[in-house]
């Protein structure tokens, strides 16, 4: 075992320096000798001790005999702890490749993973507490969430068709042309992300070449009172689905006032998703609605919808679309010119799909 925590240690001092080089060549044939079942070279070992030991001896000769007692040791937990940092690495890096996160258990930790909010409950074997006695699904969940993860890889290499995945009441604003390819967006009303990349692609005229829609995916929570991760995410999205039920295309015009700016300058949005109460909530919107043109009556007509069992079953199938089609762990996920992005899209790289499609 010394030998290969040798190997390590050199392989990478050989990265930045030539004279490590040959002490790493001669720890990697100590170390094929102990893969083959062969005893390490004894000379390169002990050649290896005596030089450690030696220098401790001349500061601290206890420590020294401490050291030399229990090297093997130390050497063997060096290893574990490489081959262990190794996998969690590549895990990671698996991950991101699949999910666009490093973490699928905790999307928001991951710095690498771009802007999104997280759908936690959508990761397959989540690890469950001791005190529910489900000690076999702690032991099996990283490896059910590794062989997911691989499953998972032909989904990242895919070409995605937006058009497979609207949803049944679907609403689009952009380009009129019937035929124009569609880009859509996974969004929860109240995900600052999901306002970010809308106004990403507005402002790159992806509006112009594409047909742009959205499946509403109010981010469920089972330990929320509510029921979804942003308290009133469900409420918005039936007065959402509800507004467009009453007068086709108004769903737009409320989506941009969610989405608007306050005159104090911050944002509906925010004072939805953490200032308000339900009362204020859903005072808020009844004003939105009265501000894009809808009379009382129309306003009744959307509370007499909110309800429905017919608003409910249009929020259920997009959520169907979103967790077993896309079968996404973070939005916003947006679907276009035959990619899949689960982030904040940037206004550069969305503009070169606008260029794209305008010099077809």
């Amino acid at each position: 075992m010394f030998c290969i925590a040798a190997f390590i240690v050199f392989l990478i001092l050989a990265i930045f320096s030539a004279t490590f080089r040959p002490l790493a060549a001669k720890a990697w044939h100590c170390v094929i000798r102990r893969v083959s079942f062969r005893p390490c070279d004894i000379d390169f070992s002990e050649e290896m001790k005596g030089k450690i030991i030696g220098k401790m001896m001349k500061h601290s000769p206890a420590l020294a005999a401490f050291v030399s007692r229990w090297i093997d040791w130390f050497s063997f937990a060096f290893v574990a702890l490489s081959i262990w940092s190794l996998v969690y690495a590549g895990m990671a890096g698996l991950n991101l490749f699949v999910y666009d996160t490093c973490n699928p258990l905790a999307v928001e930790s991951c710095s690498l993973g771009g802007e999104a909010c997280g759908v936690q409950q959508q990761v397959p074997g989540l690890v469950q507490s001791w005190k529910s006695g489900q000690m076999m699904e702690w032991m099996t969940g990283p490896f059910t969430r590794f062989a997911t993860t691989v499953g998972r890889i032909p989904d990242r290499l895919r070409t995605w068709n937006a058009a497979e995945f609207v949803g049944p009441t679907a609403t689009f604003i952009g380009a009129t042309d019937p035929t124009a390819p569609i880009a859509l967006e996974v969004m929860d009303p109240l995900c600052q992300f999901c306002k970010k990349l809308l106004g990403n692609m507005e402002a790159a005229g992806i509006d112009r070449e594409y047909r742009i829609t959205y499946l509403l995916y109010p981010i469920p929570d089972g330990n929320s009172p509510t029921g979804t991760k942003f308290a009133f995410s469900r409420i918005l999205a039936q007065y959402i689905e509800s507004a467009k039920t009453v007068r086709p295309g108004a769903d737009w015009d409320l989506i941009r006032k969610i989405f608007a700016n306050r005159d104090d300058g911050t944002d509906w949005q925010s004072f939805l998703r953490i200032g308000a109460t339900e009362k204020e909530a859903r005072h808020t919107l009844d004003e939105f609605l009265a501000e894009i043109g809808f009379t009382g009556d129309e306003i009744g007509k959307v509370h007499s919808l909110l309800a429905s069992d017919s608003i409910a079953q249009s929020l259920d199938a997009q959520r169907q679309i979103v967790e077993k089609g896309l079968r996404t762990i973070k939005i916003p996920t947006l679907i276009i010119g035959g990619r899949r992005y689960d982030r904040v899209v940037s206004e550069g790289k969305l503009r070169k799909y606008s260029q794209d499609e305008s010099q077809k």
